[in-house]
């Protein structure tokens, strides 16, 4: 046979016998490969992919009455003279006999303060005019103290006795309370919306405290508290002027 037949007949059948092999000839690596790529590309049964779960975020509001065991109380002699030293004078006899209304409730008071006396030039009037003011802030452990230093404080000529907080020796746990009220409204909302979109609620992952007062007078609510419907006014007015409140935002995780 010539040479070149010879050649040409024995490349065609090495080619032929790689074909029929299939990839088992081109190594087990190879293959093995490939099938572990398919076995993860396929979804196992009961998986549940990472989209089909999710986090929203409510907001819960809390609020605690409580009945004052303390009271708060400010205000502010003033006394007006047409000289600065006239005015001075009179400021400091003015003083006096306040620090003495002050001295004759220390049974019942809790803390005293005051501020520095300020000296004010007025020129509005007809005619120039100096003015020394002085603030005083306290607290009173006792309504019929802080009545009867209004009463001495109206008898001596001062004004503005109505700057009143009710405070309590257990606001602290008030606080604490309200903060606790607030996690449980957080939890029924998040409750009831889940169940209203079939979800399955996995618990909550982040709180933030939103709003915290340790003491609170009734006032609207702030847009934040409307855009979470965590408030309503006309329904939840306070029952008395003393209360604590808090708010919080809960983020939760879902899935479905």
């Amino acid at each position: 046979m010539n040479p070149l037949w010879t050649y040409l007949l024995g490349a065609g059948l090495f080619g032929a016998g790689l074909s029929a092999a299939g990839p088992a000839a081109v190594g087990p690596t190879v293959a093995a490969a490939g099938a572990a790529a398919a076995e993860q590309d396929a979804v196992r049964p009961g998986a549940v992919p990472a989209q089909q779960g999710g986090r929203f975020r409510v907001a819960g509001f809390g609020r605690v009455a409580f009945e004052p065991d303390l009271f708060g109380f400010a205000f502010v002699v003033v006394s007006e003279a047409a000289e600065p030293g006239a005015a001075r004078l009179r400021h400091e006899q003015a003083v006096a006999l306040a620090r003495d209304a002050i001295a004759a409730q220390r049974a019942e008071l809790d803390e005293t303060a005051a501020d520095a006396p300020g000296l004010q030039r007025r020129d509005d009037a007809p005619a120039t005019r100096y003015r020394y003011q002085t603030r005083f802030a306290l607290r009173l452990r006792s309504r019929e103290a802080l009545m009867r230093l209004q009463q001495r404080l109206a008898e001596l000529g001062i004004d503005g006795l109505d700057q009143v907080q009710p405070l309590s020796q257990r606001l602290p746990e008030y606080a604490n309370q309200a903060r606790r009220l607030a996690l449980q409204d957080a939890q029924r909302k998040a409750e009831t919306l889940a169940a209203a979109a079939g979800w399955r609620l996995l618990g909550p992952v982040a709180v933030r405290i939103e709003d915290d007062r340790p003491w609170w007078t009734p006032q609207p609510p702030t847009a934040r508290q409307y855009g979470a419907r965590a408030y309503n006014y006309a329904a939840d007015a306070p029952v008395r002027g003393s209360e604590t409140t808090a708010q919080v935002e809960v983020e939760y995780a879902y899935a479905r």
